[in-house]
């Protein structure tokens, strides 16, 4: 069970976009110039990313597996690892930031698209998007059958997209208030958490993980009960802080993990599991430090300097 859990952790991708596209929805939805826009997602995203780039490219080359040439580097520098070409991102969980980091160069777009009179319809375009790509991922990567979990450049952004645009759309079914009362219910919130932790095993559940997905995106910014009150407290308001450190550097620490194993004088049951608590320790508190030390000086600094351009002012509401 817990090997089938940990091989469906790409789920987590689509949680993400969901997320992001609520949280960018949530932020802009004021309107700000487009290019501060830019600017302001670049360094948030940039510093990290291409910090954990590098140190994975050393740990690589370090542990003498040397995949990666002068043309991946500029490829993964670039942002360009989900780009028409076949790259394979260095860090590797940050070609979902590369996604993120294209589609918020359509955000007015993206906006423009979700201000439909018919949001439901188009919510249910997104997921015959999604249904495309769970066919496709099958047919082309012989996945299971209802999978989203494919790294084909042909598909990540069919599958990003439409995940990206739900987010949107949760923000505008927030916002309206129609259904928090509803899902903001400590009763209807822990069925959905209890239904996708019950989903977590199986890959063919996807799609339904999505919609569940989005359904407890809206009950939480509902804000009504313990558990959306449980969720805005100290600890889970702080591995949200530094989740962006999590999620880039957990791929750096992973090839460790074998060596940990292999010189622990315990049984393999027992060394894994101290093995794995190690690792989470550690992962928490390269994290935390990544976070106050570099994450946030880097964007603070980035966003004192002022960038080479300024496009004119695109109202994003």
């Amino acid at each position: 069970m817990a090997r089938a859990i940990a091989l469906h952790g790409y789920i987590a991708v689509d949680l993400f976009m969901i997320l992001s596209g609520f949280v960018l929805a949530m932020t802009y939805a004021d309107g700000k110039a487009y290019g501060r826009f830019i600017w302001q997602r670049l360094c948030r995203l940039y510093p990290l990313y291409a910090l954990t780039t590098l140190v994975c490219l050393a740990l690589d080359n370090w542990l003498g597996s040397a995949r990666f040439g002068i043309a991946d580097l500029l490829s993964n520098l670039l942002m360009t690892t989900t780009h028409l070409w076949e790259v394979d991102a260095i860090d590797g969980p940050s070609w979902s930031i590369s996604v993120e980091f294209t589609l918020n160069l359509f955000f007015p777009v993206f906006v423009a698209v979700c201000a439909t009179r018919r949001p439901g319809l188009l919510a249910g375009l997104c997921f015959l998007l999604l249904i495309t790509v769970s066919v496709l991922n099958h047919r082309w990567d012989d996945g299971v059958t209802g999978a989203l979990g494919t790294l084909d450049t042909r598909l990540l952004y069919l599958r990003c997209a439409p995940e990206f645009a739900l987010g949107m759309l949760c923000w505008r079914s927030w916002r309206q208030g129609r259904r928090n009362a509803l899902l903001g219910q400590d009763a209807v919130l822990g069925g959905i958490l209890l239904a996708l932790c019950a989903m977590a095993p199986f890959k063919a559940l996807d799609l339904v993980f999505v919609l569940a997905s989005c359904l407890l995106v809206i009950g939480l910014a509902a804000e009504r009960g313990r558990i959306a009150a449980w969720f805005g407290s100290a600890l889970p308001h702080w591995l949200g802080t530094i989740s962006f450190s999590l999620y880039l550097w957990h791929a750096a620490l992973l090839p460790f993990r074998p060596a940990v194993i292999a010189n622990l004088p315990l049984s393999g049951g027992q060394a894994l599991m101290v093995a794995n608590t190690a690792g989470l320790v550690l992962l928490l508190g390269v994290s935390a430090a990544s976070y106050h030390w570099f994450e946030v000086p880097a964007r603070l600094w980035l966003r004192r300097q002022p960038p080479f351009f300024w496009p004119r002012t695109v109202t994003l509401s």
